[in-house]
């Protein structure tokens, strides 16, 4: 499902509403020689072809998307927010150094951190684990339930630089290197945020499940 944003210049560009599973920010970079880069598709864009960011959108729609579902635990605020971000990216785009993908990472995770910042009640979803085992009884189904319900809770209460750092590593599978490069900062930084999440989760849950 598609829907029109009005962009400057009276030019309407497709931005996604519903987006497939996740794929890896580096799976979603162009590599055949026949394809634009992300760098000639912003030239494109500056000299007038505005059509030419959907090129973008289309390339980084997927997993930018899941990071914020994963962030926000809700598809309408992480659209909400891919939305507003890649409005933002469009409205910058003279402003792009280095890599675009992690610039527009950037963006989404600051979107997130934000919302965070005034929504306190979240909730955090594992697509992977929302089909129950064939083999699992009911009462092992809702011992289950019950654990992601704690576990997204206590989420809930990290600060967002570190429920930012525990998602990545995780929930999406990142390297510390991937992560470092995207977020801007030290693979040592992040590593210190990821052990600093783990142990105020097990600080919440211990009580709990000791």
């Amino acid at each position: 499902m598609f829907c029109l944003s009005r962009l400057s210049g009276g030019v309407s560009i497709l931005i996604l509403r519903r987006y497939p599973s996740a794929v890896n920010m580096t799976e979603q970079e162009p590599t055949p020689a026949d394809v634009d880069t992300d760098q000639d598709v912003i030239s494109r864009i500056l000299a007038g072809e505005r059509e030419a960011f959907a090129t973008l959108i289309g390339r980084y729609s997927d997993p930018l998307y899941r990071h914020a579902l994963g962030m926000t635990g809700s598809p309408d605020v992480a659209e909400d927010i891919l939305q507003t971000s890649f409005i933002k990216a469009y409205h910058h785009l003279g402003e792009v150094r280095g890599r675009f993908d992690a610039w527009l990472f950037r963006i989404v995770a600051n979107g997130c951190k934000d919302w965070l910042k005034n929504i306190r009640r979240t909730h955090l979803s594992y697509d992977e684990d929302d089909q129950p085992s064939s083999f699992a009884s009911p009462d092992e189904d809702l011992d289950r339930t019950e654990m992601r319900t704690d576990l997204d809770s206590a989420l809930a209460q990290l600060a967002p630089s570190l429920r930012e750092a525990f998602i990545m590593k995780h929930v999406e599978g990142r390297s510390y290197e991937e992560m470092a490069d995207l977020l801007g900062t030290t693979v040592g930084a992040l590593k210190m945020r990821v052990h600093r999440a783990r142990e105020a989760l097990q600080t919440l849950l211990e009580e709990k499940y000791a």
